[in-house]
């Protein structure tokens, strides 16, 4: 028998420099620690995310750990599973034996020995693998064995480990160069593109493009791989303008590779061969999705013949185990996603033909429908899981706004969609709201419900945005079109909010005069939403006229009639708006209560200006309650949640805010205010809650202080407290860091020991103030 080589060449080239694992440092400890308690490893994940190459740096990183060495098999050559066993003795450098075939001569082989062996590419051999893993198990109680697979091999005792694709940076704000290359995706394109063109830098002008070209390939290895050859000739602003073409231009890759790691179109195609003709089915009716989508979605949209029932659930559970689809917990939802790189290849073959034509309106008629559904419903005790479907299904329901706009004319379908999603506009997405129904509103004027009730909506979000003029006369437009076609519900809607657009400017005559309208109307037409948005604002507009009375009557009516629906969010207003009038009173602790209360409810929303505004009456209640430093703190909070969703504290309600931070000015000096107020922008988002429910000792008081005591802390103790403040257990740093849990419980100690805190979540914060991390 040959002297047998460590490793093969192959492998060896594979493996990275351990400076270069680019964010697989969990990977890399996880699937070693299972080692421990497992014979049999699993590496799942689509193609060209990096399977191969984690093994490699496994087998570096282990190979001293097995008294025979570790073995590289690679058998994405093979063409039946068969032929397993005999490939595999022949890259490990058996000779062959006539008397003894390949599965007996590994098992002789493998049984007194320590050693593990790497299988790349077990999924088009799945068979032949199974039988020969099993077979040398059973044969070896020293043997460990890692696959890499698209999906699993389904033995017993089997381990998986799903890698994913890297970590992407968000290009949806700004960010340094430095900052962007803490990304795994943007340090390796960045890496790979200097090593064929040593001239290539990312900065701070190009940053942003690098964000966005990260992004586009998915933060898969192999698209980056190849989108960084590319670079030799290319600007990143010449890449992005191509990128949409991906299959033709990221092609060059390695030519030693395998042939279907070599392009990009390659490594798909192969993926998609390997799929029994269901799932091909399947595959392509799902790049309709543009997001990811629950089982019901897929059911509703793909479920036409053939693919119905058990031939669906099949077809999926094949993609999954293959890793064409991933999935994910969503709000405790299993839920289902492409890359976009195979989404794109599954609609190239899906084509323009007739079965995709019918899954597109399906797309289209399944997402109107349920936005109409959940408008109509909102007001219930599901509210937040809405909210919380609406963001997760957001590209999707963009898609199939975009494809209303362009549907036959008199279908209004756009307009119905922009205005059906208002509460979710409200929840954060103002912007958002503003262009939806901007765009349906000027590419349909035809006189109809669907218009009105897009008119009133977009008056609503233009008198949030302080564009009052614009609210009214989109208001007074929606009022036009209710009486001519005989609509009192649309009516009413337009003037509750005319009434919210005088309150704003001041004008509250016209503001009570128009609610108390609306209020009759709604009662005669039992509409709880209409009832529930108008009374809070028909209370606050009485408030502000002496009557508190009144105010505590339309008050307590809505929190009545939310109780008994279930709604929690109309109710947030309506406890803010109490809390308004007990503070205009001076009765500080009950507006204290309500005002708690209010931003308790609508928290879980990330209704950012909702919250503002509730923070800009606590400000103004811990000012009056002889607390200027918290109430500066409070107003940072207003003024960064206020710049996330890019408007003002419109009108009336806005002088009212500057009134509250000219008094704290007065009271702390502008050098304090700037400082305390500094210290609430900088707060993340647990942090203002527990500033805004009383908890400031959590809070840091001078950034100055955090800066000093920063130094403190070795190089090593700074990366655990940075963890902390992710929210981390000792184990995950333990993993992240591969340090061992006992030294990471050491480090924690002396952390808390240098900057004098009692617990982790303390530390936790200090590092979210100091080093500028999310705790």
């Amino acid at each position: 028998m040959p002297e047998m080589g460590r490793q093969v060449s192959r492998a060896r080239a594979l493996t990275p420099p351990a400076a270069e694992l680019f964010g697989r440092q969990r990977e890399l400890a996880s699937a070693r620690e299972l080692f421990a308690s497992t014979r049999l490893v699993t590496l799942t994940g689509p193609g060209g995310v990096g399977k191969t190459a984690l093994s490699a740096a496994l087998s570096a990183k282990l190979d001293r750990a097995f008294r025979d060495g570790v073995w590289f098999v690679e058998l994405g050559a093979q063409r039946s599973s068969d032929t397993v066993a005999e490939a595999v003795v022949t890259q490990i450098g058996l000779s062959a034996s006539a008397s003894v075939d390949a599965e007996e001569q590994l098992r002789r082989h493998v049984a007194d020995r320590s050693m593990l062996l790497i299988l790349d590419n077990c999924e088009h051999v799945l068979p032949g693998c199974r039988r020969l893993v099993s077979a040398l198990l059973a044969a070896s109680a020293e043997l460990r064995v890692l696959a890499t697979s698209r999906e699993p091999l389904g033995i017993r005792g089997e381990r998986v480990v799903a890698v994913r694709p890297l970590e992407i940076p968000p290009n949806h704000r700004g960010l340094t160069a430095d900052e962007l290359c803490e990304y795994p995706a943007a340090a390796m394109l960045k890496a790979r593109a200097k090593a064929v063109n040593d001239q290539f830098e990312i900065t701070d002008r190009t940053a942003a493009e690098i964000a966005q070209l990260c992004t586009y390939l998915d933060g898969m290895p192999l698209a980056i791989e190849l989108a960084a050859m590319r670079l030799r000739s290319l600007s990143v602003h010449e890449l992005l303008t191509h990128i949409d073409d991906r299959f033709a231009l990221l092609t060059s890759g390695d030519p030693t590779a395998a042939p279907h790691h070599r392009s990009l179109d390659a490594l798909v195609r192969w993926s998609y061969d390997l799929c029994s003709s269901t799932e091909q089915l399947l595959w392509e009716r799902m790049a309709v999705f543009s997001g990811s989508v629950d089982l019901p979605t897929i059911r509703a949209v793909c479920g036409l013949p053939p693919l119905q029932g058990t031939k669906l659930f099949d077809a999926l559970d094949g993609l999954v185990s293959k890793s064409i689809v991933l999935t994910e917990t969503t709000h405790g939802d299993m839920r289902y996603r492409f890359l976009e790189t195979l989404r794109e290849f599954g609609r190239a073959q899906a084509g323009a033909g007739e079965d995709y034509g019918r899954v597109r309106r399906a797309h289209t008629e399944y997402y109107r429908t349920w936005a109409s559904r959940a408008a109509e419903n909102f007001f219930g005790p599901r509210q937040l899981d809405m909210v919380q479907r609406w963001e997760s299904d957001l590209t999707d329901l963009e898609l199939a706004f975009d494809h209303l706009l362009h549907a036959a004319p008199g279908s209004h379908g756009a307009l119905e969609l922009a205005a059906d999603l208002r509460f979710f506009w409200m929840n954060g997405h103002l912007r958002e709201g503003r262009r939806w129904l901007e765009r349906a509103l000027a590419n349909d004027m035809t006189v109809c419900a669907e218009r009105g009730n897009a008119l009133w909506a977009a008056g609503w979000i233009e008198a949030l945005h302080g564009e009052t003029h614009t609210a009214r006369e989109l208001l007074d437009e929606a009022d036009t079109i209710a009486r001519k076609i005989g609509d009192p519900r649309i009516a009413a809607r337009a003037a509750t909010w005319t009434g919210l657009a005088a309150l704003i400017t001041g004008d509250f005559e016209v503001s009570r005069s128009s609610l108390e309208m609306a209020y009759t109307a709604h009662l005669e037409h039992a509409d709880a939403e209409g009832l529930l948005m108008t009374l809070f604002l028909l209370g606050f507009v009485r408030s502000i006229s002496g009557d508190h009375v009144g105010a505590t009557d339309a008050g307590r009516e809505a929190v009545e009639r939310s109780e008994r629906l279930g709604d929690t969010w109309g109710r947030s207003y309506s406890l803010w708006m109490l809390g308004f009038d007990a503070w205009t009173r001076q009765d500080l602790d009950v507006a204290e209560e309500y005002a708690e209360q209010s931003l308790t409810l609508r928290w879980d929303y990330h209704d950012d200006f909702g919250s503002a505004v509730v923070l800009d009456l606590m400000a103004g209640i811990a000012l009056d309650d002889g607390d200027p430093k918290k109430a500066a703190k409070m107003l940072g909070v207003v003024a960064e949640l206020l710049a996330i969703v890019d408007t003002e504290v419109p009108g009336m309600l806005g002088s009212r805010y500057q009134a509250i931070k000219s008094a704290v000015q007065d009271r702390l000096g502008d050098d304090l205010f700037a400082r305390h107020h500094d210290i609430g922008r900088r707060l993340d988002r647990g942090q203002r809650m527990r500033l805004a429910l009383g908890s400031v000792a959590a809070v840091p008081s001078d950034p100055t202080d955090t800066v000093a005591a920063a130094g403190l802390l070795t190089p090593r103790e700074t990366e655990v407290a940075a963890l902390l403040a992710e929210g981390l257990s000792n184990r995950a740093i333990a993993g992240k860091l591969v340090l061992s849990p006992r030294t990471v419980e050491v480090h924690v100690e002396h952390i808390l020991a240098k900057l004098s805190v009692k617990s982790r979540t303390e530390a936790g914060l200090w590092a979210a103030a100091a080093l500028g991390k999310k705790a």
